[in-house]
């Protein structure tokens, strides 16, 4: 299991896991993660897009995530194919 090792980046696994629930609780936990400070993700950083999708969007948010978390396409995972992973965190480790 990725590591959730601060606040903003508990957020966003609590606000995915909420997903599928339509009784309003993903929108606490997406203002929660908001709400929390971040590092915005470079304009160049790879897969820009379809980290933004999956609510990864800045640095904190990345921060402990791993190969099997960024390739997983079901609630917690961006989807990523095994090698755009690799590029996220080889860009990721010099942000941390």
């Amino acid at each position: 299991m990725a590591l959730l090792k601060l606040p903003r980046r508990y957020y966003l696994h609590k606000r995915k896991y909420t997903l599928a629930r339509e009784d309003g609780i993903t929108d606490a936990w997406h203002s929660k993660q908001d709400e929390e400070p971040g590092t915005a993700l470079p304009a160049t950083f790879p897969s820009l897009t379809k980290l933004a999708a999956a609510f990864y969007t800045t640095v904190e948010d990345l921060d402990g995530a791993d190969t099997v978390e960024l390739t997983d396409p079901i609630a917690t995972g961006a989807g990523l194919t095994s090698r755009e992973s690799a590029a996220v965190l080889a860009a990721l480790a010099p942000l941390l």
